[in-house]
């Protein structure tokens, strides 16, 4: 590795104390200079420059302090874009010269390394990554944070942005990438919690690689009040700008999330950009007054404050370890955002920094201020911050300019309660059928299947073959299930438990012992068959069940609105489709044809995917459509349908195995197996499910005909 050369700034917020000169160890003969606590930076470098100028003005304050625990900060740049990140972070995670390392640039680049960080316990800190998904997989670890708040609270900002906007309908036009997946993920349960109507809101992605003038088109076409853009590249935002109506022409409200791109660059657009707004990440007031003093004539740069806070963050977190790192610098940070002694002069600039820094040295337990306000991290999780300030801003012949101010800390906010919110209002009325079966009982029979494929989608087999476990732990033999998926997990190189397959990290192998009746070389129809009992040669074996049978389908996989793509290995191919779709019609339509013949007793669906509620919603051809040729005409007597989201709202990954390394479970399908307890009505298994899964909600349709759910056991379906 390359150490670039480093120089020194002047000083921060005022002039440089004396009390650097004497900590930094330029004493006596006989005091040597103590050895500098050195931290890597891996970020991107300007063209001839050496450093990046944010970190060197923390740098500066935290030098001028004293250091940390009395030693001197030293940062070492490396330029991922000279050199190759995997083999850089695997030396940087090893080595014993740096104590920590800021950096990667991005939510992809962070994935790309961070398995290694946690695996050696030594934190590294990120000042650009946003998404989620990280913060699920790596919250409460220990060895990964961000001096960022992930963009689960500002896309509840956008919602709460239009609804105080007086908005009925709104849209967002989303990138698939990692900068806009958190928006196209939350975007639609927000809607919910906020009072938007499913019908009125719309969510439409940017095609890969594809000119976005159609995407912007089809965005529009419902005449939504506000369309939200959230673009994953630069390119993306100009074909946006470019493709819409004219400013002065009628349009909606076009509003930019902040999705780490410089705002800036829509302004420099002109004509083009005039009347457009968006948010962008802002730092403490004082800081950005400090920035311009400091750097006249300079823009403020997006994640200037993040930068700055990476290091005062690791300062203080050296503080308290005695300048130790790996376990006990993780835990010295976690001791440092954990104050919340108030502390007169605390902030950001050299004066308040070397407050706290004294302070830490004291034994005592200061709140921690920084650039981009309080240095409060998520409970428990800590990764990521706890809030943050956002900006709006609005185009117009001047330029842009930044007007209001929200910060996410307000309790109005859900976000506000912790990062993942839950469902808010009470679970579906699961009581409003009288039905009942027509006779006992005979047996179960079962579909499991997982319709994607490749590593990536592991959650998704991993999913079908708990409910297959559990199946057979009850005593369902295998010639009454029929399991489908790919199977190539097990054996895949990537996977880090070779030969295994876990539903929970460090779980059990359930691969072991499990019949595959088909590897996923099947089709819709293939699966419609099998569903209606229909041998053919493709499907030479299908469920049999009669009168008395209760059958149980389960589906998981990648869904949009036209329902389950088989094979599908990406959520863009969820939501794109393409011929060999099972659609909600097809399973409407099988269980038509069963209960039409008499051959079952009761029937339970269950379907894990994005967009899940299609398949029961009527307008969609779901269950409630019912068995006639006019909606409602003839229900589906018996039948009940549980669904990990609703139409407009992604189903969420839930653990992480970073020995796997993979997402092993989906969220509601694994809280729906944490309850499958025998005994349990399925109306509290359910409720229970529902309440514990974050970011969706999860659905129950055609409560009106499939029997009162309390009066249900569990054992009806996963017993013989």
């Amino acid at each position: 590795m390359k150490t670039l050369v480093r120089r020194r700034r002047g000083p921060a917020w005022g002039p440089l104390p004396l009390v650097f000169a004497l900590a930094a160890g330029c004493g006596g003969d006989d005091e040597p200079a103590p050895e500098p606590l050195r931290i890597a930076v891996v970020m991107p470098l300007q063209e001839g420059a050496s450093e990046l100028p944010n970190f060197e003005w923390a740098l500066e304050a935290v030098n001028a302090a004293g250091g940390a625990a009395g030693r001197p900060l030293v940062l070492d740049y490396y330029d991922p874009n000279t050199q190759d990140l995997d083999a850089l972070a695997d030396e940087l995670a090893a080595d014993d010269e740096h104590v920590a390392v800021i950096g990667p640039a991005g939510s992809a680049a962070l994935a790309q390394v961070a398995d290694r960080f946690v695996a050696a316990d030594k934190p590294l800190v990120s000042t650009t990554s946003t998404s989620d998904d990280l913060l699920r997989a790596y919250g409460g670890k220990g060895a990964i944070w961000r001096t960022r708040e992930s963009d689960i609270a500002q896309t509840e900002l956008l919602v709460r942005h239009a609804r105080a906007g007086g908005a009925k309908k709104i849209a967002l036009l989303t990138s698939l990438d990692v900068s806009g997946y958190t928006f196209f993920a939350w975007f639609g349960f927000f809607a919910r919690e906020l009072g938007f109507a499913d019908e009125d809101v719309a969510i439409v992605t940017f095609a890969s690689e594809e000119p976005c003038n159609a995407r912007v088109m089809e965005a529009l076409a419902g005449a939504p009040d506000f369309l939200f853009v959230a673009p994953g590249s630069p390119i993306e935002m100009e074909c946006v700008a470019r493709s819409l109506p004219p400013s002065g022409q009628p349009r909606p409200r076009i509003v930019f999330a902040d999705t780490g791109l410089d705002p800036y660059a829509l302004a420099d657009l002109g004509e083009l950009a005039g009347g457009l707004e968006g948010f962008v990440g802002a730092g403490d007031e004082a800081y950005e007054a400090a920035f311009t003093a400091r750097f006249p004539g300079e823009r403020l740069p997006p994640h200037g404050p993040s930068e700055y806070d990476a290091v005062l963050l690791l300062a203080y977190g050296l503080e308290r370890s005695g300048g130790r790192g790996g376990v006990a610098l993780i835990d010295g940070i976690k001791e440092a955002v954990d104050g919340d002694e108030a502390l007169a002069g605390a902030g950001p600039d050299a004066d308040g920094v070397a407050a706290t820094l004294a302070a830490l040295r004291e034994g005592q337990r200061p709140a921690l201020a920084g650039a981009s306000g309080p240095l409060r991290f998520e409970p428990d999780l800590y990764m990521d911050l706890a809030s943050s300030t956002l900006a709006h801003y609005v185009i117009g012949d001047a330029g842009l300019a930044l007007d209001e101010r929200f910060s996410t800390a307000d309790p109005t906010f859900l976000t506000s309660q912790g990062a993942f919110v839950r469902p808010s209002a009470a679970p579906p009325d699961t009581e409003q059928s009288s039905w009942t079966p027509a006779m006992p009982k005979t047996d179960t029979w079962a579909v499991i299947a997982a319709l994607s494929t490749g590593f990536s989608n592991y959650r998704h087999q991993a999913d079908a073959l708990q409910h297959y476990r559990f199946l057979r732990e009850m005593g369902i033999d295998d010639d009454h299930i029929v399991l489908i998926l790919a199977d190539d997990l097990a054996d895949d190189p990537e996977n880090g438990a070779s030969g295994e397959v876990r539903n929970v990290p460090g779980g059990e192998d359930l691969r072991a012992g499990a019949v595959i009746d088909y590897q996923l070389g099947i089709g819709a129809e293939d699966l419609d068959r099998i569903l209606r009992g229909e041998v053919s040669e493709t499907t030479p074996i299908v469920i049999a069940p009669g009168p008395g049978s209760d059958v149980l389908v389960y589906l998981a996989g990648h869904g949009g609105a036209e329902g389950i793509p088989i094979g599908a290995l990406t959520p863009e191919d969820g939501l794109t489709g393409g011929d060999e779709v099972f659609s909600p019609d097809q399973l409407r339509l099988g269980l038509c044809a069963l209960a039409a013949e008499q051959r079952y007793r009761r029937a339970l669906v269950v379907v894990e995917s994005c967009y899940s509620g299609v398949f029961g919603e009527a307008a969609s051809g779901g269950l409630e459509f019912g068995c006639g040729d006019v909606e409602g005409d003839v229900p589906l007597e018996g039948v009940a349908l549980l669904t990990a989201a609703n139409s407009r709202e992604v189903s969420y990954a839930g653990a992480y195995d970073d020995v796997i390394p993979a997402w092993v479970n989906d969220a509601f399908s694994r809280a729906l197996a944490d309850n499958l307890t025998p005994g349990r009505s399925l109306a509290d298994v359910f409720a229970d499910a529902y309440r514990s899964t974050a970011g969706s909600h999860p659905s129950a349709f055609n409560l009106a005909h499939a029997g009162r759910l309390s009066e249900v056991q569990i054992d009806e379906f996963f017993a013989p």
